[in-house]
């Protein structure tokens, strides 16, 4: 393969990776998008961009996961590392979740136990 060819496929890919970070963040500046979901505006740093569907030039739909250290209640010292999938359409669709896998329990944890770096 050609190496124009090589640098050529990997810009376009860059550059459809870079629209759909800011397609993503622009979702996460605008809360009445969010509503009834989990998802706050402060999650937009845990996000990653996991893929992408498009049309040509054009981003019809991302995929993206955070991941999450949930609680069952406040004062509970259980701790869990679960990552979640979203998917939203675009423009304009709100994120639905598309999964989500405990990544604790997947690790073979037989306790739960607390949150990494924690101190007794």
């Amino acid at each position: 393969m050609n190496l124009l060819k090589m640098v050529g496929r990997w810009w376009n890919r860059w550059r459809l990776r870079s629209r759909a970070r800011s397609q993503l963040r622009r979702l996460f500046e605008q809360p009445a998008r969010l509503v009834g979901t989990s998802l706050r505006q402060q999650h937009l740093g845990r996000c990653d961009v996991v893929d992408i569907e498009n049309r040509g030039d054009e981003i019809s739909a991302i995929t993206f996961q955070i991941l999450r250290h949930p609680r069952p209640h406040p004062f509970s010292r259980q701790h869990h590392l679960v990552a979640e999938r979203w998917r939203v359409a675009l423009p304009g669709g709100t994120p639905q979740r598309a999964g989500s896998v405990n990544l604790s329990r997947l690790a073979d944890e037989a306790s739960d136990g607390d949150p990494p770096g924690s101190f007794p």
